[in-house]
This record gives structure tokens, C-alpha cells and sequence, in this order.
């Protein structure tokens, strides 16, 4: 008994002691990033937060900013933050955070869907597929008799962006772990590219399961706010400096969180850093080409347009057996290829180990073109591809599929007269599901 306690201890030390490893070098120090958003009395700044206590987290500096300076600035308030009671209590949190700021509460829209943004972007996207869990909506949302569903949410954000003309648009970023994060982000994305609409768009991250960020995790304001080193390349990262008194007000809001507080203050106050952390959402230019390529029957990819951050799937200290001991690798996303032609839109995935014959790699591609937004939803195992998630403007092509340990690639008739494509890829094994891209959005030119 003795001994298999001191086994069990023993594995419980390595794992502490390469967690703090991992841990230590998972931010990026004191690099020098660029003092951004740059917001001048120009400008019209719309905020989206997944979440009441988002706004505050990612951009109560800026919101003061704007507040001070007389700019026009608006929060859009996705999620109601949990249902009965506790969506009441946090409606009313968020008004005494941003008012505390100085926003009046004429400037703060709560669209009021539940915590399941993932799902209507996915699975829910049609009105007659609609998500139901609960009552309707709250008296104080924005569409008080609007469905749960995709398309609902989809026109809301349209209506948000028609209405204040944005001139710079701030939400959570494609890469945020928290799944109405990125949802938020997906939905925004889906917004301005549907609308061909165009803004200086910024993003912000809260949830990054794949390290204890931020690091270190504490209230530390005389500290700077940085990106986890896994993401600093996944874009060009900005800072936007807080005065001491901008922090002092930045802790007043973030304290009217306390539903929040009472769970992990620790965590929310993280945030209040001499600095606010913002991301600038580029999107990746393809050039679309003449050539006919056949990459079915060649050993070649399409170009690389994508580099997915690796040894970033780990989420739960169970797993760190699973990675040492499992095939994780495989399903660990490291690039995506793609490239348009006359006839086909070729898609590839590679991961760091190769490719599992038991691996389920799922494909999500939104085209959007002058006829109109089609969608595609797949997976491909071992080979064989399999349809799912339909909706009214989904497609089923018969697919041109090679896949071996090296990659897979996807060869998809009938998208080729898109102008831009918003593309998600994730991979899953048998008991969960392990990696994803997020939706980035491609630009053919």
C-alpha cells in the first residue's frame, strides 16, 4: 500500500514540476509590442462581449478613453450570463461596471441569447433547428421576441453594426479557448464579411486554457498585460496603456462583478495591468489561380495559409499522462493549405504527428460571393468523409479526399466563386475533442 502511495506521489511531483515548467516560459516577457487601438475623435468604437464582465475585462481602459474624450463608443452584451435569477443579477452588474466608467447605460445593448453561442454558429443555425433550453428572452434584451437560433443572432449583430457605424470594432478573438468567446468572434466575422463592411477590427483574449494566463495570475497592476508565447505570431499585438488612475477605475468595475468575484476574484482581477492587450484581426490574402492542380494523386499540398500553434491542446492535468504516454500529437493541428482554381477549392490539414486512421478531423467552411453564403460541415476518418450540421444554404459535393500519416487533403467542387471563405478545423479521438483552429477568414484576390 505504502509503495503504491509513494508511486502516485512521485507521478504527481513530475507533473507539478513540469506544469511549472510549461507554466513559466508560456508568456512572452517583456517584449515591446505598439500602442494600439489608436482612437482619435473620428472614430465610432463598438464593443462585443460574450458575456457580462467581457467589456470590462478586455476594455474598460478603452471604454474610459472614450468616455472621457468624448468619442462614441457602445457595448453589445451577447450572452445573458446564466439563466433565472443569476441573468438578472449580472444584467444589472454590468450597468454598475460601465457606469462606473462613465457609460451611460443608453450605450450598452444586451441581446440576452444563452451561454450556447458555439452551438448556434454550428448547430443551430436555421430557425427550424432552433436551440430551446428555458424561458425567452429577458424584458431588457435588445429583440425580445427573437429565436435561439443562428440566423437570429447573425441579424442582431448586422443590426448592432448598422446602427453605430463602427469605425473600429472590438471582440474576442478566434483563438479565445471559452466557446462563447469564440463564437462571438465567429458571428462578428460572419457579420462584416456577409456585409462586406469595413473597420479597423481589433481583438481581445480572456480564456486560454492551454496555459495559466494571465501570468501570473493575481492582481499584479503594476505589471504588463502580454500575450502567451504559443499566440504571440498568431497576430500583430497592440497595447493600450492604463494610467494608475484608469487601473483604480478598472478595479471599481471589475468589483461590481461580484456574482463573478465570489467564484475566482483571482482571475478577474488578472486583468487590471498597466496595459490593456488587443490584437489586429488580419485577414489572410489567397491568390486565386488558373492552374488545374491535381492533388489527389501528387505527394504535394496545397500552400500553407495558416500556422496553428502546436503543443497547445493540453487543458486538464490528467492529460499530461494522456500526451506522454498517448498519440496526442496527431491530432495536434500544425498548418492548413488552401488554394481556389477554376473548378476546385482545395483545403488541407497537417498536425504534428501525422494523421490518425482513428482521428476524426472535422471541416467547417463558410463561402461568401456574390450569389450568395454557402456552407460546408464534414469530417473526414480514415479516409471517408461524412456530412452533418445541414442548413437551408448547406452543401454535400461529392468531395475529392486523400489522406495519409502526412496530411489530408480536401478537394471541394462548386465554391470557387467566392470572394472570401471563414474556415474552422478541428480535430477529436475517441473520448474528446482535442484541437481546433478557430474560424480565420480567407481573401481571394
Amino acid at each position: 500500500m505504502r509503495r503504491k502511495y509513494n508511486f502516485i506521489l512521485l507521478i504527481i511531483i513530475i507533473m507539478i514540476f513540469f506544469l511549472s515548467i510549461f507554466t513559466s516560459s508560456s508568456y512572452s516577457g517583456s517584449k515591446e509590442y505598439p500602442i494600439g487601438p489608436n482612437i482619435t475623435s473620428s472614430d465610432n468604437v463598438l464593443i462585443f462581449a460574450p458575456h457580462p464582465d467581457d467589456e470590462t475585462l478586455s476594455s474598460a481602459g478603452v471604454i474610459r478613453y472614450c468616455v472621457q474624450n468624448h468619442i462614441p463608443v457602445h457595448v453589445v452584451v451577447v450572452t445573458n450570463g446564466g439563466t433565472g435569477k443569476l441573468s438578472q443579477i449580472r444584467h444589472f452588474e454590468t450597468l454598475n461596471a460601465t457606469a462606473k466608467l462613465g457609460l451611460s447605460s443608453q450605450n450598452v445593448t444586451f441581446l440576452d441569447y444563452p451561454q450556447v453561442v458555439n452551438n448556434l454558429f454550428d448547430d443551430n443555425w436555421d430557425p427550424n433547428h432552433s436551440y430551446e433550453d428555458g424561458p425567452k428572452h429577458n424584458s431588457f434584451a435588445y429583440q425580445k421576441n427573437s429565436s435561439y437560433n443562428g440566423v437570429s443572432l447573425e441579424n442582431n449583430v448586422e443590426s448592432m453594426i448598422n446602427k453605430y457605424k463602427p469605425t473600429i470594432i472590438i471582440y474576442p478573438a478566434f483563438y479565445d479557448d471559452n466557446t462563447d468567446h469564440w463564437g462571438t468572434g465567429a458571428f462578428v466575422d460572419y457579420a462584416i464579411n456577409r456585409m462586406g463592411y469595413n473597420a479597423k477590427m481589433y481583438t481581445y483574449l480572456i480564456h486560454d486554457d492551454s496555459t495559466l494566463w494571465p501570468f501570473p495570475r493575481s492582481y499584479f497592476p503594476q505589471s504588463d498585460l502580454t500575450p502567451p508565447a504559443h499566440l504571440i505570431n498568431q497576430t500583430n499585438w497592440f497595447i493600450f496603456p492604463l494610467t494608475s488612475s484608469d487601473e483604480q477605475y478598472k478595479f471599481d468595475a471589475v468589483d461590481s462583478y461580484q456574482s463573478q468575484m465570489k467564484h475566482d476574484p483571482v482571475f478577474l482581477r488578472s486583468y487590471i495591468r498597466k496595459n490593456e492587450l488587443f490584437g489586429m484581426n488580419n485577414n489572410i490574402t489567397v491568390n486565386k489561380t488558373n492552374n488545374s492542380n491535381d492533388y489527389i494523386n501528387s505527394t504535394t499540398f496545397p500552400e500553407t495559409v495558416f500556422h496553428e500553434p502546436t503543443q497547445d491542446i493540453i487543458t486538464k492535468t490528467t492529460d499530461l499522462l494522456y500526451s506522454a504516454f498517448g498519440n496526442v500529437n496527431k491530432y495536434d493541428i500544425e498548418n492548413v493549405g488552401f488554394e481556389s482554381d477554376n473548378n476546385i477549392t482545395w483545403i488541407s490539414v497537417k498536425t504534428l504527428g501525422g494523421i490518425s486512421k482513428n482521428g476524426i478531423y472535422q471541416f467547417h467552411i463558410r463561402g461568401f460571393g456574390d450569389d450568395g453564403i454557402t456552407r460546408i460541415d464534414f469530417e473526414v476518418q480514415n479516409g471517408t468523409a461524412n456530412f452533418y450540421m445541414p442548413s437551408s444554404n448547406s452543401i454535400h459535393p461529392h468531395l475529392l479526399i486523400r489522406s495519409n500519416s502526412d496530411g489530408i487533403v480536401v478537394g471541394i467542387p462548386d465554391m470557387t466563386n467566392k470572394n472570401s471563405y471563414m474556415v474552422d478545423i478541428e480535430t477529436s479521438n475517441i473520448k474528446q475533442n482535442v484541437d481546433r483552429t478557430g474560424y480565420f477568414t480567407l481573401k481571394l484576390s
